[in-house]
Order: C-alpha cells, then sequence, then structure tokens
C-alpha cells in the first residue's frame, strides 16, 4: 500500500484523534503528503464511509494494532489499554472498558460494510490480520 493510502486509512478511521502511537505502527509521519486522487480507487464515496465507521470497529482495529505492537488486552491491565485506546479515538474510556470487559462482538447486519471496508484496506497495506465478525 503506498504511503498515501496508509495516511487515509489513519485520517478516516481516527478522524480528530492524536493519532502520533499508530502513525509509529504503520510508518505514516504526520508531514507525509497524500493526494487527492490516488491511483487504487479510493473515492469520496469509500472517504466518507470512512469517516462513519463505528466505534466497535474503531476499537477493533485499534486493539488488534496495539496488541500487535505489544500493547495487548492480554499483556496490560485492561484499563490502561483502553484509557489509550480511547484518548486515540476520541471516546469515553469507561464507555470503551465496559464494551471490552463485555466482549467487542460485530455483526453482519451491522458492521459488514465497515468490515468490509477496513479489511480491504489492510489488504492493500498487506497486513497478517483482518477484522472478523461475529
Amino acid at each position: 500500500m503506498t504511503l498515501e493510502e496508509k495516511k487515509t486509512l489513519v485520517q478516516g478511521l481516527f478522524a480528530g484523534a492524536d493519532l502520533s502511537g499508530v502513525r509509529q505502527v504503520i510508518g505514516v509521519n504526520e508531514g507525509d503528503v497524500c493526494y487527492e486522487n490516488n491511483s487504487d480507487g479510493h473515492t469520496a464515496e469509500k472517504e466518507a464511509a470512512l469517516k462513519n465507521v463505528t466505534v466497535k470497529v474503531r476499537a477493533m482495529l485499534l486493539l488488534e494494532l496495539m496488541k500487535r505492537s505489544g500493547i495487548g488486552l492480554d499483556t496490560k491491565e485492561r484499563t490502561k489499554v483502553c484509557r489509550v485506546a480511547a484518548m486515540l479515538m476520541g471516546c469515553d474510556y469507561k464507555a470503551l472498558l465496559n464494551t471490552v470487559v463485555e466482549g467487542i462482538k460485530l455483526n453482519k447486519a451491522t458492521h459488514g460494510k465497515e468490515v468490509e471496508l477496513v479489511n480491504n484496506m489492510l489488504d492493500g497495506l498487506e497486513a497478517d490480520f483482518r477484522l472478523n465478525l461475529g
């Protein structure tokens, strides 16, 4: 995946959040150039859809990225991990912690299109993981 595509992924999924840690993990810096017309067919429609990805889908992706960088729920205290994730996502950590404790479950009816969009972007990054429904 090109640098522009990586930046688009970060911008769309975590609009308005402090992304310095995520940028470091996927190798995108603040000053990197992102062109509006991507050669991969990334359209304004896809861009708009990324801005509406639900908190659950964002949380699943961010928690997976954190896990792969050594900050997983299985290795650290849940509260601390959820505080960091909530800060990056711009949401309340207590609500995120409750969601994590209950178990984040993504269903096809509610999250199917979002998960497909995110997984397509992960495929473009040649990531070794995908988000799963169920």
